[in-house]
């Protein structure tokens, strides 16, 4: 009989050697052994049933990476509280925006989030409690009693578990709810040697509020790994950890794959213990996968998943020849099916789709939006991806684009990532974004964004002939940029290196 999340990780952290690192901080070298992990989950966990926190209740999280978030979650685990992870990065409006849905009774913070977290209790009626990771909290770890007994449930539970915002690339974000068993499935996912090594640490930069930095904390509990935790992205830092950890596998979002390929700083360091590199996210420029490749003479993978599907879809199994662009094979036990958008009628190998999936990681729902959640699945369970792609002969995906960012240009399909990737190969270009503006006469019209090198003096006819350019037939006139460029200092990404094209579409209003 499966036990409930507590319970598992419990008997995790029970069965560790207790002298053995579980946590390090790069930037405050703060560290935690696995009794310490023990005992201040317990500690964190009795606290919250003294306020009267109980099974069902939604406990919220708004911070960067750091040990103490990952404790919090673990001894809400024990009491089968629902955890709200929240982007720190978010305003106060848009805190409240996902919060008003869940109504949290707790928040747990740090210093550098805690003035609109209590702007936020101020103007809601539901916040009760909140955490500070740096003041209260330490209170409590220190001379707070521990939980002594974790109620025994008869099974996992099919209600909610998580909450966890998805990245809102074309539209606000949605709240995803994930239930334990979900979140089972995900777990015996990550210990198949499909998806990667077993290692004695790993490091984690992705953000705990996504879906990936938060199963690299439970996957490395589970393995009883050491967990390096670098809460902000910096360069040095980052092979540092590699170097001195001997870290074998990265999980890496785009724009740090581009750092992997192009800065010389890592030629600084010894990271020949890297075997294994998975990026996802977001798509990876073939160029750049090529370029890791070379140079890391290593397996450089992408990762295809989403919240809505714990993260996990699909992958090239470790050791199999693998395919350049492609996001691999699905998971053992993912069903998958590519139907056209418009009849719904299933397509064959090689035929341009949308990709729908089935498993046992697959959603919940959409909290608080009914109409959007039985939008996202079909009639058979599949849930709608909304991404457009397709799988060759040897059952390889291929992504293509979102089904929402596609441009319809006269008629014909125009693919920003297609026009994004050809424009990131100019020698000038440093980022771009493509998206579609409304057209009366032509539907809508790729319009580009460009962030150049400081040093150029690209102009808006540069890139437009660098695209349409006869000679080396770029690019067919339906996907030229006719609706013209616009240089900007940077692009808008989410956590995970996702373009969000709804503020590029924000900015040209004003």
């Amino acid at each position: 009989m499966a036990k409930n999340l507590g319970h598992m990780f419990l008997q995790i952290l029970n069965n560790a050697e207790l002298d053995q690192i579980a946590m390090i901080c790069k930037i405050s070298n703060a560290s935690l052994t696995y009794n310490e992990l023990l005992v201040n989950s317990l500690k964190i966990a009795k606290k919250m049933r003294d306020i009267g926190i109980e099974r069902g209740d939604v406990v919220g999280f708004v911070s960067e990476n750091r040990i103490e978030y990952c404790v919090s979650v673990i001894a809400c685990f024990y009491l089968q509280a629902v955890i709200h992870l929240m982007n720190p990065s978010y305003l106060k409006a848009e805190l409240q925006q996902g919060f008003d849905k869940s109504k949290p009774k707790v928040v747990f913070t740090s210093k550098e989030n805690f003035d609109k977290v209590i702007m936020l209790q101020q103007e809601t009626n539901y916040v009760e409690t909140i955490f500070n990771f740096d003041v209260n909290y330490l209170d409590i770890t220190k001379d707070g009693l521990a939980l002594k007994q974790i109620e025994l449930d008869p099974e996992i539970s099919i209600e909610r578990a998580i909450i966890i915002n998805s990245s809102g690339t074309t539209g606000y974000p949605q709240s995803v709810v994930l239930t334990q068993n979900n979140i089972h499935y995900a777990m015996e996912y990550l210990q198949d040697s499909y998806m990667q090594y077993k290692e004695k640490a790993k490091l984690v930069i992705l953000p705990f509020c996504h879906i990936s930095g938060l199963f690299i904390v439970l996957d490395a509990l589970q393995k009883k790994s050491k967990l390096v935790i670098l809460s902000k992205f910096k360069p040095d830092l980052y092979c540092e950890i590699i170097q001195e950890h001997k870290i074998v596998s990265l999980e890496t979002v785009p724009t740090i794959a581009t750092f992997l390929a192009r800065n010389p700083i890592i030629d600084k360091y010894n990271l020949t213990s890297v075997k294994n590199i998975v990026c996802g996210g977001a798509p990876l420029a073939q160029d750049i996968q090529n370029t890791i490749l070379k140079k890391f003479n290593c397996q450089v993978r992408q990762l295809y998943g989403m919240t809505e599907t714990c993260g996990l879809v699909m992958l090239a199994p470790i050791g199999e020849k693998w395919k350049v662009g492609s996001v691999g094979k699905p998971i053992p036990n993912i069903e998958t099916k590519v139907v056209d958008p418009l009849t719904k009628k299933k397509l064959n190998c090689g035929e341009l789709g949308e990709i729908c999936v089935k498993s046992g990681m697959n959603m919940k729902e959409y909290l608080g939006n009914i109409e959007a959640t039985l939008a996202a699945f079909d009639e058979e369970g599949f849930f709608r991806t909304g991404d457009i792609g397709y799988f060759d002969k040897d059952g390889y995906f291929f992504i293509n684009d979102r089904l929402k960012d596609v441009i319809k240009y006269k008629g014909y399909q125009v693919l920003p990532v297609e026009l994004e990737n050809m424009l990131l190969l100019h020698k000038d270009i440093v980022d771009a974004a493509v998206i579609g503006i409304a057209d009366e006469r032509f539907g809508e019209l790729p319009m580009a964004f460009v962030v150049k090198d400081k040093n150029s003096e690209l102009n808006e006819e540069d890139v437009k002939y660098y695209i349409a350019v006869p000679i080396i037939e770029r690019c067919s006139i339906n996907k030229q940029l006719h609706g013209g460029v616009k240089f900007v200092e940077s692009i808008p990404r989410g956590a995970t290196g996702k373009i969000l094209r709804r503020l590029l579409r924000e900015t040209l209003k004003k």
